[in-house]
C-alpha cells in the first residue's frame, strides 16, 4: 500500500503541496481477520466458563475472563474500523481516524480492570485453596492455546502499522500466553496436586497483562496528546529537510499521528528567495521525501527567506 502512494506522491497530477493524502490501509481484509477472531474467541470463552466451573480452576476462569475482554475488544476494534471508513466532513476534516486510537485507549483499561479481578481472585485462592481436576483442566486449556494461536496468526497478519488492530492482537497475545501457563499448570497438579499453582499462574497471568496494558495505554495516550510518533526522531527529519538544496534552515517543527502511521507535519522553512511556481516544485521535493523516508503523508509549510524587510499597507506597518 505504501508503495502506491509513493507513486501517486511522485506523479505530477496526484501531488499536493500540502500532502493530504491518507493512507486507507485494507480494512476488508482487517474486517475479516477480526470477525474470525471474535467467533473463535466467543466459543473458546465459554468452553473455559463451563470448564473453569466444572475444574474449580481459577487458572481457567481468569483465562475466560481475559478472553472476555479480548472478545470486547475486538468487537470495539471492528467498530473503529467501521467508523474509520466514514468519509472526511466539514466538521471533522481528517474523517473519523482517532476512534482507532480510542479503541486501544479503551481496551487497554479493560486490562487494568481484568488485572485487579484476576489478582483478587487469585488472593483469596491462596488463602482458601480449593481441589483441581488437573487432567480435566488440561484439555480445555489445551484447547484454547490452539485456538488462541490461530486467532493470534489471523490478526497478526492485518495487524501491521494499525495501532488498533495492534490493541487486539495484543490482547490474544496474553491470550495464548495465558493458556500455556494453564497448560503447564494443569500438568504439574494433575500429577502432584499442587493445588496452590493455579492462583499463582493466575497472579503471573495478572502482571503480564498489566505490562501489556500500561505499553499499550502509553501509546494511545501519546498520540492523543499529539506527541512526536515513537518511530520518528524530530531532528532527523529536520535534517533530511535541510538536505535538499533550496532550504537553508527549518524551525519552529512539529510532528504528530492523527491516527496509527498517518503522521503529520507543520514547519518553517528559510529558503533562498524564489518565485511561486518554484515553492511548488519545493514542496513536492519536500513532501516526497518526508513521505518515503518517515512516512509522513500530510505537511503544512511556511516558507521564509532571511532579510525580509517589512511593507506597509495603508500606511501602516505590517
Amino acid at each position: 500500500m505504501l508503495k502506491e502512494v509513493n507513486k501517486m506522491n511522485k506523479s505530477e497530477d496526484c501531488v499536493s503541496p500540502h500532502s493530504h493524502l491518507i493512507p486507507s490501509g485494507d480494512r476488508a481484509a482487517k474486517k475479516r481477520g477480526l470477525i474470525l477472531s471474535i467467533l473463535i474467541t466467543f466459543v473458546i470463552m465459554l468452553l473455559e466458563v463451563v470448564g473453569g466451573i466444572l475444574t474449580k480452576s481459577l487458572a481457567l476462569i481468569s483465562d475466560a475472563g481475559h478472553m472476555l475482554t479480548h472478545f470486547v475488544a475486538l468487537g470495539i476494534s471492528l467498530f473503529a474500523i467501521i467508523i474509520a471508513e466514514k468519509p472526511p466532513t466539514s466538521r471533522k476534516t481528517f474523517g473519523y481516524l482517532r476512534y482507532e486510537i480510542l479503541a486501544a485507549l479503551f481496551n487497554s483499561i479493560f486490562l487494568f480492570a481484568l488485572t485487579a479481578y484476576i489478582l483478587y481472585e487469585a488472593y483469596e485462592r491462596i488463602l482458601n485453596p480449593e481441589s483441581i481436576k488437573g487432567f480435566e483442566m488440561f484439555i480445555v486449556a489445551l484447547l484454547g492455546l490452539i485456538a488462541n494461536i490461530s486467532s493470534g496468526i489471523i490478526l497478526f497478519k492485518v495487524s501491521h502499522g494499525d495501532l488498533n488492530i495492534r490493541s487486539a492482537f495484543l490482547h490474544m497475545i496474553g491470550d495464548t500466553v495465558s493458556s500455556v501457563g494453564v497448560v503447564i499448570a494443569a500438568i504439574i497438579i494433575h500429577f502432584t496436586n499442587f493445588n496452590i499453582l493455579d492462583p499463582i499462574i493466575s497472579v503471573v497471568i495478572a502482571v503480564l497483562i498489566a505490562v501489556w496494558g500500561i505499553k499499550l495505554f502509553n501509546e494511545a495516550v501519546n498520540i492523543l496528546m499529539q506527541g512526536i510518533p515513537k518511530e520518528i526522531k524530530i531532528e532527523n527529519v529536520e535534517e533530511a529537510i535541510r538536505g535538499i538544496p533550496q532550504v537553508e534552515e527549518v524551525h519552529d517543527t512539529h510532528i504528530w499521528a492523527i491516527s496509527s502511521k498517518m503522521f503529520v507535519l507543520t514547519a518553517h522553512l528559510i529558503v533562498n528567495d524564489m518565485n511561486v511556481s518554484d515553492t511548488e516544485k519545493l514542496l513536492k521535493t519536500i513532501n516526497t521525501k518526508l513521505l518515503d523516508e518517515f512516512e509522513i503523508f500530510h505537511t503544512t509549510i511556511q516558507f521564509e527567506t532571511r532579510g525580509k524587510k517589512d511593507f506597509k499597507l495603508d500606511d501602516k506597518k505590517v
